[in-house]
């Protein structure tokens, strides 16, 4: 294989790495964080959702004990703060509630 060969193709993946920069350069939010739910959203308002479930202990279908980290649809493990599948690209609180809660099996 001649050196001219392998300057191209270093040439050609040096071009695409650098253009595959460029355009995460260009657009951080694909790789930042999801932004936390809003509670004054439409959504959010419709399924009572507050970001600490003590707001919550008044809503007749509030559960003693029931929060987001310990609802099925929760997916933050540990985190303070992690992804529902009823609010998709948002993240909810750890310690926030809404009436689409159910209980982990």
């Amino acid at each position: 294989m001649s050196n001219k060969s392998f300057d191209r193709r270093t040439l050609l993946k040096l071009a695409a790495l650098g253009t595959g920069s460029l355009a995460a350069a260009r657009a951080p939010s694909l790789f930042a964080e999801d932004p936390h739910v809003d509670p004054e959203s439409g959504q959010a308002k419709a399924l009572n959702y507050v970001h600490n479930a003590v707001d919550a202990k008044d809503h007749e279908r509030y559960k003693e004990g029931s929060i987001c980290a310990n609802c099925a649809l929760w997916q933050g493990g540990e985190s303070q703060w992690g992804a529902c599948g009823i609010f998709p690209g948002k993240q909810v609180a750890h310690d926030g509630w809404c009436t689409a809660w159910v209980a982990k099996q």
